[in-house]
């Protein structure tokens, strides 16, 4: 016989901590208690994120250059490092890495020995033996500066004449003595110097005088003397402008500065050998027209700021902006997403096809195939906001997009510019206002002296001295910046 299986009750399954009726509907109201309260931290959090994404892009947004944005997808070589055995350790010394993998390695020049001097010893530290004679020579350079020298005080007896034809009278100049004030040529440079390259404030730059040569002068002292480097540099300031109103591209950006604590703004104008700041109190069309001049004929590379197609219509919008642009508005949309990645293959491609070394009639024809590109990109119908105004600011540039398609000197974007500006705007962190037209003066001035002499490779304390010597120096009434502009 088989038998059967025998079958177990269900009773036997049920337990006595079965929860009740009662104990269902309690349970099931606390979690909705539970469920509703996490909907309000999540909303919470929606809000607070919002709030977050607003704040990131307005210091990370479309318009932050791509050197003051910090990346989060890359792990930073300064914070994590690896030991003998493969095991991450962190960095403790706060330095950068080394060279990158891959990059040569630069050793510093060895400079020749001024003298040698002959390190002996006589007899063994440890057991007083003496020695016979030396066995080798370990040489060791050092390079040492000399201590630092007290001012020297020199008289210049200018001597007076009077023409006998004319009755002019002339006084007789020296190289290393200026036409007016106390201090001479490396005190005026030094102070130019230390303000404007290594950012002392003024009391600072007195104290150095006084601790490194016993020069005693106060903290006004080190103004006028950094005001009549700019004086004496003047000329040479307009020498600069006169060379950017005849070039064929120029670098055009503006940042603000204040002025007295009002707004104002420096302007930048860059060529591949020169570079000028303009600090006026307008943002308009006036001050490219002023620096440039009316009837400038060149191409401006620029952003999309109203006041350059105010001055002229021979343009080169910059892609780095738009990029960004559209970029953040990809975040957000999936249209976006889609407009972006189409404009950064454009881009790519007309960068790779631009290495070819096409030529002018290939050019002609790739300006007109990228701009009809572009036209079919602007002329779909986006009725969402951010979308509708990225493809705005597309179509409001198609005249100015594609100029260096056509135009083998001009650059696709304005980091020139961009770059000309960090120095100025980590002197307004510095220095928070200017104070009057002598101030935004010498701050044009300097910057413009500096930056010029850096970009042709000429050392800028040298250059200092020189227009110092050259005794150009303009009056104090002619210190203010040559246009006061408003509005």
């Amino acid at each position: 016989m088989v038998s059967r299986p025998e079958t177990i009750p269900c009773r036997l399954f049920m337990t006595s901590s079965e929860p009740t009726k009662e104990e269902i509907l309690e349970r099931l109201a606390a979690l909705e208690q539970e469920n509703q309260r996490l909907r309000e931290e999540n909303e919470k959090l929606r809000e607070e994120n919002k709030r977050l994404r607003a704040k990131l892009r307005w210091h990370e947004g479309p318009h932050t250059p791509p050197s003051k944005e910090r990346s989060t997808d890359r792990e930073s070589s300064s914070s994590s490092g690896e030991d003998d055995d493969g095991d991450e350790q962190p960095r403790t010394d706060g330095g950068t890495p080394g060279r990158n993998p891959g990059h040569d390695p630069e050793w510093r020049t060895a400079p020749d020995p001024d003298q040698e001097i002959e390190v002996t010893c006589d007899c063994c530290p440890d057991c007083g033996e003496a020695f016979d004679e030396s066995v080798g020579v370990c040489p060791r350079l050092v390079e040492e500066l000399p201590d630092p020298q007290p001012p020297e005080t020199t008289q210049y007896n200018r001597h007076r004449y009077e023409c006998d034809s004319c009755g002019t009278q002339t006084i007789a100049s020296h190289p290393d003595c200026p036409d007016e004030g106390q201090f001479g040529v490396n005190v005026i440079a030094q102070a130019a110097l230390s303000r404007y390259d290594h950012r002392l404030p003024y009391r600072k730059i007195a104290d150095r005088f006084e601790q490194l040569h016993g020069l005693e002068l106060s903290g006004a002292s080190a103004w006028h003397a950094t005001e009549r480097a700019a004086r004496a540099g003047r000329c040479e300031y307009e020498q600069i402008r006169r060379h950017i109103q005849d070039a064929d591209v120029v670098h055009v950006d503006e940042t603000g500065v204040k002025r007295d604590g009002d707004q104002a703004w420096i302007w930048t104008f860059r060529t591949a050998e020169h570079t000028l700041f303009a600090v006026r109190e307008s943002r308009g069309h006036d001050v490219p027209a002023e620096v440039l001049g009316e009837d400038f004929a060149g191409t401006v590379v620029c952003d999309g700021w109203t006041a350059y197609p105010a001055f002229t219509s021979n343009l080169q919008r910059c892609w780095a902006h738009l990029l960004r642009e559209a970029e953040d508005v990809a975040e957000d949309h999936e249209v976006g997403e889609r407009i972006h990645r189409f404009l950064r293959q454009m881009y790519a491609g007309l960068q790779a096809w631009l290495e070819t070394d096409p030529t002018a009639r290939e050019r002609a024809q790739m300006h007109r195939s990228a701009r009809a590109d572009l036209t079919s990109l602007v002329e779909r119908s986006e009725t969402d906001g951010a979308v509708a105004t990225l493809l705005g600011k597309i179509e409001g540039g198609l005249d100015h997009w594609l100029t260096f398609v056509g135009e083998p000197a001009v650059s696709p974007t304005n980091n020139a510019a961009e770059n000309a500006l960090r120095e100025p705007v980590v002197l307004r962190k510095i220095i928070g206002t200017l104070r009057n037209d002598r101030g935004m003066f010498v701050h044009e001035t300097l910057l413009s002296l500096l930056a010029t002499w850096r970009q042709q490779g000429r050392n800028p304390y040298d250059e200092l001295k020189r227009v110092a010597r050259d005794n150009e120096m303009i009056s104090r009434t002619q210190a203010v910046p040559a246009v006061e502009s408003s509005g």
